[in-house]
């Protein structure tokens, strides 16, 4: 998968999570509870692949974005980070 396939996938479990209220005709409520089985599914797959493609996305871009951003620090912080010499301890 790249990205440009992230983005669609995501997109389309978008689509999936609007098309219940967007044709609500489409969706009869058939169910004891008056809830409608094609629309528990559509939200339930569209939720699944918005996961999917976001995940991705955030896996591949965002988190080594993250992980240079956090590993280059300015040139005058690196020496106020560096630990003190070590002194010699007195022997008894």
């Amino acid at each position: 998968m790249n990205a440009l396939n992230a983005l669609l996938f995501a997109l389309v479990g978008a689509a999936m999570e609007i098309l219940p209220a967007a044709l609500p005709s489409m969706f009869p409520r058939a169910c004891a509870d008056q809830a409608s089985t094609r629309a528990l599914w559509l939200g339930f797959m569209g939720t699944l692949q918005i996961g999917l493609g976001v995940g991705y996305i955030v896996r591949t871009h965002a988190v080594p974005f993250l992980a240079r951003l956090i590993a280059t620090a300015p040139a005058g912080e690196l020496e106020s980070t560096a630990l003190p010499a070590a002194r010699g301890m007195a022997g008894r």
